[in-house]
Order: structure tokens, then C-alpha cells, then sequence
């Protein structure tokens, strides 16, 4: 081993000096194995925590509520949800399901709506009352809500929209003279009384733990867990996945899919 020496320095001084620079560099390194100790203790506790994290996330999706995606009632093919006094209030997811709901569900004590504008499905209460007349206002205008903010209003984000209703015997397939109807569209005849609604949505699951998404009344009082929603610039796969992580605080595991299925079409935001 070659040891480098200063001819100006006597020997023992050179030794000395050696000796000083021992200890020095005898110091870094005790600093430096010091710090190496502090890192690896760190990134041991990084690690538990990071394991801690894992398994209370993991114990916390254990205990969440599972809201089935199975339909388990005929009323579930269609958008639907259940009014302040329990009206059920169906809704069409497209032009056959549209055909489906006015041929099969629309009864005579029934009420249709429909939004005022291109792009709207067909929506019916069904009237469990004997009396046509006796069906609340606040009972028509959410169901108004609903048809309004299932159109393509909530896409082109008008924000409001007019929503007529009328008996079910207005509502034909019977096609005006020299015309004809696609799978869906239906004709409807004589008087309509008009709302005019803001889009504004709650979506909840209630007691039956069923996902709602609704107006923000209905919603409200037959869901315990909800959150209201409105047009926004959020994409829809995008805002699902923000909803799930919501619900998810709340105790309640619901799929991605199933909370896309029952929103609008468009974008979104909560409300403010």
C-alpha cells in the first residue's frame, strides 16, 4: 500500500497528521453508517405503514354494504324511482324499452310526460290512487323532473326545460295520415299541462338497497345515502368512478357499471 508523505514535515509529524486525517474521515464515516441506519429504520416504517394502509382499505371493502346489480323487479328494466307519496315513476332507456313502456305499462289511470324536446323518453307514473285528480303536484312535477332531465337537455347542459304531462288515452301509436312511426315514438293527441323544471338529480340507494338517481325530493326522502348532482364537464366514466369512491365512505360497494347505467347521458358535476 503506498502512503503519500510530506518531505517538508518531520516523521512524526507526517504521523500525526495521518493520524488526524484517521480520525476524521473515522468520524464521516460513523456519520454516514449513522445515516444509512436512520434510512433503512425509515423505509421499515414506510413499509409497515404502507402494509397498514393495504389492510385497513382491505378490512374496510370487507364491511361494505354490496348493492346487487341483479334486476329483481320488472320495473327495473326501465330508469325508475319512487315519488314523494310512492308513485312509481318509470322511465325508457331507449327506443325499444320506450315501445316496451307505453305498450305494456302504460294503464289508464296512469299519467305520461314527456320532455318538450328532441331527444326525450317516454315516462309514466303509475297511479295507485282511484282518482286520476287526486295525484299531488309535488308527485307530477318530480316525475316532470325526471322526464326532463333524462332527455337530451342534461347533454346539451340547458340547465332547464319544459315537461309536458297528459292521460294515457292521448298517447297512440297510431300514426297521423300520410306518416309513420319508428320503434319508439308514439303520437299524442289533445290537451297537456306543461312544468317547467331545472335539471338537478339526487342519486341514492334506499332501504330496498337500490341504486336511485332521481329527483333530488324523491331521492332525498326515500334514500339515506345520496348526493346530488347537476350538468357539469365531468364524463360520465370519469364521474362514476368519483361516485363509487363516495359511496364507498359511506359503507356501500357499488360497480362502476351499475352507476353509469342510471345516470344521464352527458357530463356532470355535484352541486354546489
Amino acid at each position: 500500500m503506498d502512503v503519500e508523505l510530506n518531505y517538508e514535515l518531520s516523521a512524526g509529524k507526517n504521523a500525526e497528521k495521518k493520524y488526524q486525517l484517521r480520525n476524521k474521515y473515522s468520524q464521516k464515516l460513523k456519520g454516514v453508517l449513522s445515516a444509512i441506519e436512520i434510512t433503512k429504520k425509515k423505509i421499515i416504517n414506510q413499509e409497515k405503514e404502507e402494509e397498514n394502509k393495504k389492510n385497513r382499505i382491505s378490512q374496510s371493502k370487507k364491511n361494505l354494504i354490496k348493492i346487487e346489480t341483479k334486476q329483481k323487479e320488472w320495473y327495473e328494466k326501465f330508469r325508475f324511482f319512487f315519488t314523494e307519496n310512492n308513485f312509481l315513476v318509470i322511465g325508457g332507456r331507449d327506443s325499444k324499452n320506450n315501445e316496451v313502456l307505453i305498450k305494456k305499462h302504460l294503464d289508464s289511470k296512469d299519467l305520461y310526460f314527456h320532455a318538450d324536446i328532441h331527444g326525450a323518453p317516454h315516462v309514466v307514473l303509475k297511479n295507485h290512487l282511484e282518482k286520476i285528480e287526486d295525484i299531488s303536484k309535488e308527485d307530477k312535477h318530480s316525475a316532470a323532473i325526471f322526464a326532463g332531465c333524462f332527455s337530451s337537455a342534461w347533454k346539451s347542459k340547458i340547465y332547464s326545460v319544459e315537461v309536458y304531462s297528459t292521460l294515457s288515452d292521448q298517447v297512440s301509436k297510431t300514426a297521423n295520415t300520410g306518416e309513420s312511426l319508428k320503434t319508439g315514438a308514439f303520437v299524442i293527441r289533445g290537451k297537456r299541462e306543461y312544468y317547467q323544471i331545472d335539471l338537478k338529480l339526487g342519486i341514492g340507494v334506499n332501504d330496498n338497497n337500490q341504486l336511485i338517481c332521481g329527483p333530488v325530493d324523491s331521492v332525498k326522502k326515500t334514500c339515506k345515502n345520496y348526493f346530488v348532482i347537476v350538468p357539469g364537464d365531468i364524463k360520465k366514466s370519469d364521474f362514476a368512478k368519483i361516485i363509487k369512491s363516495d359511496f364507498e365512505k359511506k359503507g356501500l360497494d357499488i360497480s362502476i357499471d351499475k352507476i353509469i347505467s342510471v345516470l344521464p347521458t352527458g357530463e356532470f358535476e355535484y352541486s354546489k
